[in-house]
């Protein structure tokens, strides 16, 4: 009588030379889509900081006048309807202002974004758009580092100087989601 045959990683072979055969076996298919939390912890929190960034002062300073202002500094809206006044005047301030705007309005979307990563779904098209997202808030900073503050007549270090959380928000909400959307477009 033989011994009766094992199925397992470890199969015998049936020859009864005690020589082991390892059976392969291909993946058995999708994983079941889970929430992922850090990925929609980060968008949200990237996304919050683009969305907020917009009622926070960025600067105590009143610009070009070189004064304290009154109520407690100038926001991320007083900055966008400042440099949409010199819209008219060139492409650069109507870039300068619509960066401000269109930082909160992505802020927005990825707040929700990444509220939906909290579902147990598939993340990576929601990841996708997030990346798209992230990378243009993160160049809305860029150009206000870059080319921006002269819309103020301040230089970067001007900005620094005086910059208020909304600023720094302004600053950070990018790289920040970004972390988060990548996360959610590779772990899927």
């Amino acid at each position: 009588m033989s011994a009766p045959e094992h199925r397992g990683p470890h199969a015998r072979s049936s020859s009864g030379t005690g020589s082991t055969a390892w059976l392969i076996s291909s993946d058995p298919g999708r994983r079941p889509a889970r929430p992922d939390l850090l990925a929609g912890l980060l968008t949200v929190v990237g996304g919050g900081a683009a969305l907020v960034q917009l009622f926070l002062s960025w600067s105590s300073m009143v610009p070009g006048v070189g004064l304290r202002d009154a109520n407690g500094g100038v926001t991320g809206w007083e900055r966008y309807l400042a440099a949409r006044a010199g819209a008219a005047l060139s492409i650069s301030d109507t870039v300068t202002a619509f960066s401000v705007l269109g930082t909160a309005l992505a802020g927005g979307a990825l707040v929700l974004l990444g509220l939906a990563m909290f579902l147990p779904i598939d993340h990576r098209p929601l990841g996708l758009v997030a990346v798209v997202l992230s990378v243009g808030v993160l160049a809305s900073a860029g150009w206000w580092l870059i080319r921006g503050h002269q819309s103020f007549n301040q230089s970067v270090a001007e900005l620094f100087s005086q910059a208020g959380p909304g600023w720094y928000l302004f600053l950070i909400a990018g790289p920040i989601a970004i972390v988060g959307a990548v996360k959610g477009l590779v772990a899927g």
